[in-house]
């Protein structure tokens, strides 16, 4: 897969759950935190994300720099884009490196100019290779739980995956799909079998995700998903590559069980009744968000009264 679908999925993740990536970075939740518009500084950076962050009262802009590959130049990019958003905000900056490689960073810029220190900058490195993963997987926030694949553990890959998923399925219903492809692209970048991220994964439910609709294509296009339209059962994977009725209906109807634990057995008959492909993909969007079996009944009238 292309490194650059990695930065897509990392930084959605951090910038929808940044409450829980502070807290990986600080050991404790902060009191507020707020995703910051880039586009107020003079030059965007794309590879970053900027948050407002209130700890104990005190004020501060934290700047997560993602690295995923080896880059010599991210130091003193750092430095650069620390300076600006401090000229910027007028607040103390607190820039983090989350490295997922693997390999060790440096935590640290400087340089001298005949007898004056010019430079002494320093920012914080989280290495997911040395953070505790089953630890992070117990007690850590839900929105990082993508990224315990990235870290040290002693749980085989079967039972580290089938952990994952379990905690995900805690999390509030409209987190999972976001989470699940999170999982599944991070477990793949940790070199985890396909076999074993097929059979602990609800590949289905990613379809509700935004973060998969952007990059299916291209794992379809650069057959990095083969392996799951070749091991995903009763056909649920089909209804995701190549659109299959029946398959779509079967995943609401699943997605509903779980959800609100029952529907009557004339649902699925109203479903196939519908031919269109596009109304059954948006009610399994809202399949995935509702809490009751009324509220699915009002939504599929609106849609599609026809299917009464």
């Amino acid at each position: 897969m292309i490194l650059q679908e990695y930065d897509i999925i990392i930084k959605a993740l951090v910038e929808r759950y940044s409450s829980h990536f502070v807290q990986l970075v600080r050991g404790v939740p902060a009191d507020r935190v707020e995703r910051l518009e880039k586009e107020a500084v003079a030059v965007k950076r794309e590879s970053d994300v900027l948050l407002y962050v209130s700890e104990d009262g005190y004020e501060y802009i934290m700047l997560i720099e993602v690295q995923i590959r080896p880059d010599r130049e991210m130091p003193l990019r750092l430095l650069e884009y620390t300076a600006m958003q401090h000229r910027e905000y007028r607040k103390p900056v607190y820039p983090v490196v989350l490295n997922l490689t693997g390999r060790p960073q440096e935590d640290g810029y400087g340089f001298d100019c005949l007898d004056l220190t010019v430079v002494a900058f320093s920012y914080r490195v989280i290495n997911l290779a040395e953070l505790p993963g089953e630890e992070v997987l117990s007690y850590g926030p839900v929105g990082i739980v993508p990224l315990v694949p990235l870290m040290r553990r002693q749980l085989s890959d079967e039972e580290l995956i089938a952990s994952c998923a379990r905690r995900i399925k805690e999390a509030p219903a409209e987190w999972v799909p976001d989470l699940y492809v999170g999982l599944a692209l991070f477990a793949h970048l940790g070199k985890i079998p396909d076999e074993i991220i097929l059979r602990n994964i609800e590949v289905i439910r990613m379809e509700a995700s935004p973060l998969f609709e952007g990059i299916r294509q291209k794992w379809i296009n650069e057959g990095i998903q083969k392996g799951i339209q070749e091991g995903i059962q009763k056909g649920i994977q089909e209804g995701i590559q190549k659109g299959s009725r029946e398959a779509r209906i079967e995943a609401i109807l699943v997605v509903l069980e779980e959800n609100i634990g029952r529907y009557p057995s004339e649902l699925a008959v109203r479903l196939r009744a519908i031919k269109d492909m596009e109304i059954l993909k948006m009610l399994f969007r809202r399949a995935v968000r509702v809490k009751s079996l009324e509220e699915f009944l009002a939504i599929l009238n609106d849609i599609s009264p026809s299917a009464n």
